[in-house]
C-alpha cells in the first residue's frame, strides 16, 4: 500500500513539475542526460581491470563494474534532518534499494525505497548517511557524515593527529563499498577542527554538490555489488 501512495503521488508531482517545461527542451534534456550516461560508462573507473596494468577499451580484458540510469529530481528537502530527493525512476527502468546516485558535480546519496516508477534517494545531507571517502592526495579514508546544520558542509570526525591534511584536500569517494566508483568528487577540506585534549582531529568538509540546485541525475548500479558482498560475508560467518 505504501509504494502505491507514493507512486500515485509521485505521478501527481511530476505531472506538476513537467508542466513548467518546453516540451522540446524536456526531450533534449533527456537525450543529452542519456548520452552523458552512455560516456560515463566509458571511463576508466567504470570498468574492473582484469589483466595487469593495461587498459584496452571494448576489449575482454576490461569487463563493465559500473552503469548509470539517468534520471531527474522531481521533489526533494534539504533543511530536514533527513532529506531526501524523489526521482523520476523506478524498478520498471532498473533502479533497486541501494543504488548510488551522483551529479555532475559530485555525490547525491543513494536510494533507500522504489516504486514501479519513482524512487527516494536519501541525500548526503541525512543524518543516518555516512559516505566512504578518501583523500585525493594520500588516500587516507574516512567516513562522512552530515552534522544537521550547514546544507553546504560536511563533517569528517576520528582522524589521527599525525594525519598530513591541508586546507583545499579534495575528499572523493573511496570506491571500497561497493556503491560508488572510486574518485567520483565529495568535496574539499575548509577546516581542521583540532581540541585540547582530544587524541584525533575533525574536518570539516566544503560539499562539491549545491543541493539546492540538483535536477539531473545518475542512479549508479554495481554490477559487481552481489559478488563482493557475498565474499565479505564469508568472513564474517568464519569468525
Amino acid at each position: 500500500m505504501t509504494n502505491t501512495s507514493s507512486g500515485v503521488i509521485g505521478w501527481f508531482v511530476e505531472k506538476k513539475h513537467n508542466i513548467t517545461q518546453h516540451f522540446g527542451l524536456s526531450e533534449a534534456n533527456q537525450i543529452l542526460m542519456e548520452e552523458n550516461a552512455r560516456l560515463r560508462e566509458q571511463l576508466p573507473e567504470t570498468f574492473y581491470q582484469l589483466q595487469g596494468d593495461v587498459f584496452y577499451y571494448n576489449d575482454t580484458l576490461k569487463k563493465q563494474q559500473f552503469e548509470y540510469y539517468p534520471a531527474k529530481v522531481i521533489n526533494g528537502t534539504v533543511y530536514d534532518q533527513r532529506n531526501f530527493f524523489t526521482l523520476n525512476r523506478g524498478s520498471v527502468q532498473g533502479i533497486e534499494i541501494g543504488m548510488g546516485v551522483i551529479s555532475d558535480n559530485g555525490v547525491v546519496g543513494y536510494i533507500t525505497d522504489v516504486s514501479a516508477h519513482y524512487a527516494i534517494a536519501m541525500t548526503v545531507l541525512s543524518n543516518i548517511i555516512q559516505i566512504n571517502v578518501k583523500s585525493k592526495r594520500n588516500n587516507e579514508y574516512w567516513l562522512l557524515t552530515w552534522d544537521g546544520n550547514d546544507s553546504e558542509y560536511g563533517l569528517i570526525r576520528n582522524v589521527k593527529r599525525d594525519i598530513d591534511v591541508e586546507i583545499g584536500d579534495q575528499v572523493v569517494t573511496r570506491g571500497g563499498d561497493g556503491i560508488f566508483p572510486e574518485g567520483i568528487p565529495v568535496g574539499t577540506v575548509s577546516e581542521v577542527i583540532s581540541k585540547d585534549g582530544e587524541q584525533t582531529i575533525e574536518l570539516n568538509i566544503k560539499l562539491a554538490v549545491n543541493y539546492n540546485a540538483v535536477y539531473h541525475v545518475h542512479v549508479v548500479n554495481n554490477l559487481m555489488k552481489d559478488e563482493q558482498l557475498e565474499l565479505e560475508q564469508r568472513i564474517l560467518e568464519n569468525e
